[in-house]
């Protein structure tokens, strides 16, 4: 291509480019908006059931094993349950004689007594006492409380002869031997000094001194003083045995897995030449009740927690009083949920537990609260238990409240039976109280019928705080943080007095 014709075409192309047709474009059109995702399912939990507590369940009729009653030929009764479960026997020996039998001046004789029986026979020695009864897969205990003395005997089925005679020859033909005096005497002393540090024991017994008194049998510790034992020789165990120890004295619980007949044949036996004495158990002279409140402090230097008891005489379990006074006294104290331990625990923080309720005993009863709290807040402690049995004296429990007292006095029932020991246990109330083969029948029939009114009615009785003894073991003062990174001394006595009760120290 020449230069010029270049130059014409260059010349002609806007002109060619303005001729040239325009191209169209189409119009946009705006997408259609997208479908929303269809939502995603996520697959069930295999786990889910947990966060939902199952309910309960219908609630099932109960009723103790009923026991089979006999008499032995020298007039011992005889209380039996059978269990046909482990081929097992629990065979209890009890004596109505405890610390309220012993002489005056003499606390712990018979506690002492009751401890020799397994320390050697005028056949045995202690030692070969305890290798006989490992050689059976038995065991033998015996000891002595407030209104009982004891021998127990586990043992296999098919050892229960040879077992018996073991048990028979310990309480028949005990030797008391003088080295065998000593030896438990000295055991007993190294107790009750051991006893002095710890706080809990310390408690109890200035409680129970201050309610009954220093030269009542139940204000003496059953296991008698330093002195008292110090002074026991072989001649006081021998008159004490001679003297209690007897078959017009004694009753046989036993539950286990044995004929009846083989039983009544096997005790018979080795028992029913036991002669009859003549002492009965003693009546325990009823203390006048406290006439008005006090604090008795007992001081444990160094201690970071103080040990309360606070308490008052209360109805003896043969009372009619006793049922709904065991239903007050449990919804108050008496299980976790109950309204001291939820504000000392629960809303304060002062303590792991508090716990209390009524004795079971067959002549005097108690009522009593006891907790260890931290040691700067036993006054306030004290103020809040009292308070709560105040309130459970001026108002009656709600429908909720009683019906979960009467559930755990009465669903945990069955678990005191499910052993041969358990059941022994259990059916102590019958010598000891008096009570007859329906005495779990009636248990349950009379916890039932306790209403708000009665339960009201009984803690106004019985939780009146001019009859109530408080007694703290602990610090006379302690240093807790100020909460500036120092310390502050709390006047644990100050606070105490404070509470505008009689004071004193024991």
């Amino acid at each position: 291509m020449t230069l010029r014709v270049f130059t014409a075409l260059a010349l002609l192309a806007p002109s060619l480019a303005l001729a040239a047709p325009k191209k169209v474009r189409a119009p946009v059109v705006p997408a259609a908006p997208a479908a929303p995702a269809a939502p995603v399912t996520p697959p069930p939990d295999p786990e889910a059931w947990r966060a939902t507590p199952p309910g309960p369940g219908a609630a099932r009729a109960w009723s103790a094993p009923r026991p089979e009653t006999f008499t032995l030929s020298n007039g011992i009764p005889v209380v039996f349950v059978r269990n046909e479960g482990l081929p097992l026997v629990e065979v209890q020996l009890l004596l109505a004689a405890g610390r309220e039998s012993n002489p005056a001046g003499r606390p712990g004789l018979a506690s002492l007594t009751a401890s020799l029986l397994v320390e050697g026979t005028t056949t045995r020695t202690g030692a070969e006492i305890a290798a006989t009864a490992s050689g059976l897969g038995a065991t033998l205990s015996s000891g002595s409380g407030e209104e009982l003395s004891w021998v127990s005997l586990s043992a296999l089925t098919r050892n229960l002869g040879p077992s018996l005679d073991l048990m028979a020859d310990s309480v028949l033909r005990p030797r008391f031997a003088k080295e065998d005096v000593q030896r438990v005497r000295k055991q007993v002393l190294a107790s009750i000094q051991a006893s002095r540090a710890q706080p809990r024991t310390v408690a109890r017994l200035t409680f129970a001194r201050e309610l009954f008194g220093a030269n009542h049998p139940y204000g003496l510790p059953s296991a008698g003083t330093t002195e008292s034992v110090g002074g026991l020789l072989p001649r006081h165990a021998k008159g004490f045995h001679r003297a209690w120890w007897h078959a017009g004295n004694a009753t046989f619980v036993v539950a286990g897995n044995v004929p009846r007949d083989t039983l009544q044949s096997a005790l018979e036996a080795r028992f029913g030449g036991w002669r009859r004495g003549r002492t009965a158990r003693q009546e325990v002279v009823v203390p006048a009740a406290p006439t008005g409140p006090r604090v008795v402090f007992v001081e444990q230097p160094g201690a970071v927690q103080s040990v309360l008891r606070i308490g008052t005489l209360g109805p003896s379990r043969p009372d009619p009083a006793w049922m709904p006074a065991n239903v007050a006294g449990t919804l108050v104290a008496g299980m976790f949920s109950s309204r001291v331990n939820m504000n000392l625990r629960e809303e304060h923080g002062w303590s792991y537990g508090a716990f209390g309720g009524f004795s079971e005993n067959r002549d005097i009863g108690t009522f009593a609260v006891g907790a260890e709290v931290q040691a700067d807040q036993t006054a306030p402690a004290v103020r809040e238990v009292l308070k709560e049995l105040s309130a459970a004296a001026g108002r009656a429990p709600t429908p909720e409240e009683l019906d979960r007292t009467r559930d755990y006095l009465l669903k945990s029932l069955p678990g005191n039976f499910e052993t041969n020991g358990g059941a022994v246990g259990s059916y102590q109330a019958m010598p000891q109280f008096g009570f007859g083969a329906d005495v779990w029948d009636r248990y349950t029939a009379e916890t039932t019928a306790v209403d708000a009114a009665a339960a009201q009615a009984a803690a106004a009785r019985w939780f009146d705080p001019a009859r109530l003894v408080i007694v703290v073991v602990g610090p006379r003062t302690v240093e807790v943080d100020d909460g500036t990174g120092g310390k502050r001394a709390v006047d644990v006595i100050g606070e105490l007095k404070a509470l505008g009760m009689p004071f004193a120290e024991g």
